[in-house]
């Protein structure tokens, strides 16, 4: 027998060690190999989205991108339309966002450099960007799985099914398709909450990384700052003492303002104000007209004399609208199957059991989304109809898709189990939500696609009609417009255009006083409008132009020059 001698390698320790550097080399291979497939996956699903969505969905959309065509070609963060009257300057070309956060324009603009300043252009960067959910969602299931110590096929099955399943979630596909701000902060959203844990346990280094993905979340949508208060929850909840809690969310918020400090002086030379002014209008609302507003603004006063029962109602309206129409109707059965499964989890927690949510990073990113469904459903109860809570929600889509296939995955066990199979077929709960949320996907994509070609025709018809009946009014080629579309038009037409508010003529006659502008351009009827222009009291300042060649229910009307 050959003896040992320390520090000198024998053919058998050389071939151990060998052994357990190649074991070693094939675990990194294959953790590297999952989350690159999954990338890939999610890179043709969003590609597979952009070629049936070929214009922008919404006017917030095409926002986004004149924003980010405007800073590529040059002329800086601005843009020719004026949809919100509620912060000054009201200029044209006007300094953009007022209200919403500059992020997605920023991404945007990276594509349009290198392949030019084109909607399909943003569209692409937003696919490569997109494709970035799926490994993150893998990341999140898998600290789940943990979390619950679920056997290896088990665990490798949630885990790469939700990979799988968010890749192919309709409401993130069509996020990416018609690029906004939705998926950029569902990005950093879910890193920050990957980094969480190991933050609250004195990991500086991911103490500044959830600063910094949480900056960078501010730097998208507002709703970063439930994130910020759902660390705090965690911690306390982790048994951190007061004081080190409150160390640590002062590092993160140091370190969050200090990535949205540039911003926040851009805004301070431009607006006057480091944050959106804003964002009180938004929480009076009493209809979401008046987010147009222009002499009619929302006000407290006019908030409060809605009644408790009419405030109270909104409430629950909004909590309704962001539950089914946000969470569960696009996203399907698998948001069901997880608010039930979360649902299950906190009844069993309560009674002492573990249950959901079984990762730190899971709970924590669904504490986050709750906090934003709440606050966004209770403070902003008419604004959120029109999606504000619905662009904040990618990161909980994430976080109801692995809480979906944790129930799946437990009830095919419990079925197994009942059953007697002899495999596990941990495989059978993620193939079946995946054949069921495939045709959801290409059901919403396919209608999406339809939805903004009619919209484009629409706009298009204008564009190549429009210029050429201002022509015969003697109107000039750069006067300002009025329009319910203003942000669509003011790019077909390349001319700035205002919103349109929906009060009456002598309200619309002071606007167009007020910004000299020339004609009120209206696509589709809105409230009382055409009908009110219409009228003989209007007449003297508002003459409707022949409807010919427009889109049916648009209408032209030339402001006179002695109303302007």
């Amino acid at each position: 027998m050959t003896a040992l001698t320390p520090g000198v390698a024998t053919p058998m320790s050389r071939a151990a060690t060998s052994a357990s550097a190649g074991a070693r080399g094939g675990l990194a291979r294959r953790v590297l190999v999952t989350p690159a497939a999954l990338w890939g996956v999610g890179l043709v699903a969003q590609l597979v989205a952009l070629a049936l969505v070929s214009r922008p969905l919404t006017e917030g959309s095409a926002y986004y991108v004149a924003v980010a065509r405007n800073l590529v070609t040059g002329r800086g963060l601005l843009i020719d339309a004026i949809w919100s009257y509620a912060t000054p300057p009201l200029s044209l070309p006007r300094p953009a966002f007022e209200l919403w956060q500059p992020m997605a324009s920023l991404v945007g603009a990276l594509p349009m450099a290198a392949l030019g300043p084109s909607f399909g252009a943003m569209q692409l960067g937003f696919a490569l960007l997109g494709a970035l959910l799926a490994p993150l969602a893998w990341l999140l299931a898998r600290d789940a799985a943990r979390g619950l110590a679920l056997p290896d096929r088990r665990a490798q099955a949630v885990s790469v099914g939700a990979g799988v399943l968010t890749a192919l979630s309709a409401p993130l596909l069509l996020a990416g398709a018609t690029p906004d701000s939705t998926l950029p902060f569902a990005i950093a959203g879910l890193v920050a909450c990957l980094l969480m844990p190991r933050a609250i346990g004195g990991d500086r280094r991911a103490l500044i990384g959830v600063g910094v993905a949480l900056g960078l979340a501010y730097l998208t949508r507002m709703e970063a700052v439930w994130f910020g208060l759902a660390f705090v929850i965690a911690a306390l909840d982790a048994g951190n003492s007061i004081r080190r809690t409150s160390l640590q969310g002062a590092g993160v918020a140091a370190v969050a303002a200090l990535v949205a400090t540039p911003w926040w002086l851009r805004n301070l030379a431009v607006f006057g104000t480091p944050l959106p002014g804003q964002l009180a209008d938004n929480m009076f609302l009493a209809r979401n007209e008046q987010i147009f507003g222009y002499l009619d603004r929302p006000t407290l006063a006019g908030f409060l004399a809605q009644g408790a029962p009419m405030l109270l109602a909104n409430i629950a309206n909004a909590l309704w609208h962001d539950l089914v129409n946000v969470l569960i109707v696009p996203a399907g059965p698998l948001a069901a199957i997880g608010l039930l499964t979360l649902a299950v989890g906190l009844r069993r927690r309560g009674t002492g059991r573990a249950g959901l949510p079984p990762g730190a990073a899971l709970a924590i990113l669904l504490t986050a989304g709750a906090l934003s469904y709440v606050a966004t459903s209770v403070l902003f109860p008419v604004a959120t109809l029109w999606g504000t809570f619905e662009h904040a929600a990618g990161p909980l889509h994430v976080g109801l898709i692995v809480a979906g296939l944790i129930g799946a995955d437990a009830f095919v066990a419990r079925v197994r189990e009942w059953r007697g199979w002899p495999r596990s077929n941990a495989w059978l709960s993620p193939a079946a939500l995946a054949l069921i949320g495939l045709p959801l996907a290409l059901v919403a994509l396919t209608g999406a696609g339809a939805s903004a070609t009619v919209d484009a025709q629409r706009i298009d018809q204008l564009a190549r009609t429009v210029p050429a009946m201002l022509g015969r009014a003697g109107i000039d080629g750069h006067a300002t417009l009025i329009s319910d579309r203003p942000i669509w038009l003011s790019d077909a037409l390349g001319r700035p255009v205002i919103a349109l508010p929906d009060e009456p003529p002598v309200a619309l006659a002071r606007l167009a006083a007020d910004f000299d502008a020339a004609a009120i351009i209206l696509t589709e009827p809105r409230g009382d409008l055409p009908a009110a222009l219409r009228t003989s009291a209007a007449g003297a300042c508002f003459t409707e132009q022949d409807p010919a060649g427009l889109p049916s229910t648009s209408a032209v009307f030339i402001v006179s020059e002695a109303c302007r």
